[in-house]
């Protein structure tokens, strides 16, 4: 199965880029029981389709990788990113 490798670079610092990573990744938060996760849309595909590579390159199988993009097209405004397609 083919895989899709994306690329980024965050332009903008501070809270549209934790808005962002949040919106990718998730984020834990304390809470009186212990620990809250709020998930972003990783938590919501299988751990085995992806990976991150380094902070800003995530590979992911084609499939899963639209949903990922909507991600980076509606954060397009403070993000460079970039698609490549890879062939295992």
């Amino acid at each position: 199965m083919r895989k899709i490798l994306l690329v980024w670079d965050v332009k903008t610092r501070g809270s549209p880029a934790t808005l962002f990573y949040r919106a990718l990744s998730g984020y834990d938060y304390p809470t009186k029981a212990g620990r809250g996760h709020s998930a972003g849309v990783l938590d919501e595909i299988p751990d085995d389709v992806w990976e991150f590579i380094n902070r800003s390159t995530l590979l992911i199988e084609e499939e899963y990788a639209m949903v990922v993009e909507k991600i980076f097209n509606e954060f397009s405004k403070h993000l460079v990113w970039h698609r490549f397609e890879v062939e295992i």
